[in-house]
């Protein structure tokens, strides 16, 4: 049932260290530019009520408007939104650098 990820497992861990690296960054800022604003919606929507832009601009408005003043953000260079995008890789680097210093102890 899994084998497509044992299969997609073993490619990742077979590439050379740049590629390797590189896929991990791909890997990292697509779920920063798709996951992280999806989570963000709905712990806002669980913990203080539906995403509101403004109700004078868009009564409705929901997890795709936060969407689309998300990467309104980023192209604007919101220091907020770059951080969320950027948030994946820098916790897996931090994950891994603690790893390499544990192992060194």
């Amino acid at each position: 049932m899994f084998s497509w990820f044992e299969r997609a497992r073993s490619y990742y861990f077979s590439q050379s260290r740049p590629k390797f690296e590189a896929i991990t960054l791909g890997l990292a800022l697509l779920a920063g530019l798709i996951v992280m604003p999806a989570l963000i919606y709905l712990a806002g929507h669980y913990s203080i009520g539906p995403y509101s832009r403004s109700p004078a601009v868009d009564p409705d408005s929901n997890v795709f408007s936060l969407f689309f003043d998300f990467y309104k953000g980023l192209v604007e260079l919101r220091p907020s939104c770059w951080i969320v995008v950027i948030g994946p890789f820098v916790f897996l680097s931090f994950v891994r650098l603690c790893r390499l210093i544990l192992r060194k102890i």
